[in-house]
């Protein structure tokens, strides 16, 4: 259990692994989330099946989903392991709550001890976004992703990608 503060009130919220039984909630979060992407449903659908390669986790506060993360593990199980955070996404009257940062924070952790378990460990991350996204804050700051490189005109706009090669985070 996380604690946050959301005005002027402590907020309990739980960050999990996604099960089947919340597709539902999790479409909610992507369609409001991201305008541009379609059939959010069968997005998150056939994500959640790729498990373990693709890993989706959820916060949560009484029950109500209100964000997801999404991360997926590159080219292979391997002993060092790469994970993309392909995806993050916190409802809007949750954002800018701290939602985001314990996401990563509280998922990556999860994470490293399933990859323990299976003999590998976490090498870096990878993070592709727009380069006008205020998100990257979030990656600087959460996991010390640091710009790697520009590609115009890949999605939307202009996006970088982003690699932290520390990872320290709980």
């Amino acid at each position: 259990m996380v604690q946050l503060q959301k005005r002027d009130e402590k907020i309990k919220y739980k960050i999990r692994r996604m099960k089947l039984a919340d597709v539902s909630a999790v479409v909610k979060v992507h369609s409001q989330s991201f305008s541009r992407q379609l059939e959010s449903e069968e997005w998150i659908s056939c994500n959640f099946k790729a498990y373990p390669r693709v890993r989706i986790y959820l916060a949560q506060v009484d029950e109500e989903t209100v964000g997801y993360i999404q991360w997926i593990e590159k080219s292979g199980f391997r002993r060092e392991v790469v994970l993309e955070l392909e995806q993050i996404a916190v409802m809007p009257t949750w954002r800018n709550q701290g939602v985001g940062s314990s996401l990563i924070s509280s998922s990556l952790s999860l994470i490293k001890k399933e990859l323990v378990s299976r003999g590998s460990a976490l090498k870096h991350v990878l993070v592709t976004t727009r380069t006008d996204n205020d998100a990257q804050k979030l990656y600087k700051e959460t996991l010390k992703a640091s710009v790697e490189a520009t590609i115009p005109d890949l999605f939307s706009a202009d996006e970088v990608i982003m690699i932290s090669r520390d990872i320290s985070v709980a």
